[in-house]
């Protein structure tokens, strides 16, 4: 809610993404693919987990066939996309951040929400769901908010695996 000087859900998440230790792993996803530099930043010089992303691809962007400039809008997504991964390939991190697309036909994506899954676990121990689409405009402009939810739960973990056997069952 940066438009109220309200900041905790962006300090939350960059604590997340700078201080997560090395083996664990981040699952983000994102309809609007634009992180903060301080988010970018954060995931390339000082996190350490592994790091999968997933992001609309242009046909499942809600903008694809807008009128006027709105009509560029999911490709811009992806000319941003394909930046962060040079600077990915330049920062020698390939092996540990993956970039994905969603693309269904006839099918928008909109997801958005980060899952934290520490060393050897198979299960997340954190989420945070929301708002947010970790872009500039979440964090400064809208009157965006989510929650972080910590948890040991097995009621209330999904197994990484589910979550990608659901993913590639509908890709």
């Amino acid at each position: 809610m940066g438009e109220f000087n309200i900041f905790q859900d962006e300090y939350v998440t960059h604590r997340i993404l700078a201080t997560v230790p090395k083996s664990s792993y981040l699952r983000l996803a994102t309809g609007y693919f634009n992180l903060t530099d301080q988010y970018a930043t954060a995931l390339l010089k000082e996190c350490k987990a592994n790091i999968s992303l997933l992001m609309a691809h242009p046909n499942a962007n809600g903008f694809l066939g807008a009128s006027g400039p709105a009509g560029g809008i999911p490709h811009a997504y992806s000319l941003i996309a394909k930046k962060f991964w040079e600077k990915v390939v330049e920062s020698n991190q390939a092996s540990r951040v993956q970039l994905l697309e969603y693309e269904r036909p006839g099918w928008t994506f909109h997801a958005k929400g980060l899952w934290y899954y520490p060393p050897g676990s198979g299960v997340p121990w954190g989420t945070i769901v929301g708002s947010a689409n970790l872009g500039e405009r979440s964090v400064r402009r809208d009157l965006e908010a989510q929650a972080a939810i910590f948890t040991t739960s097995p009621e209330l973990q999904i197994p990484r695996s589910w979550l990608t056997q659901r993913l590639i069952s509908h890709v």
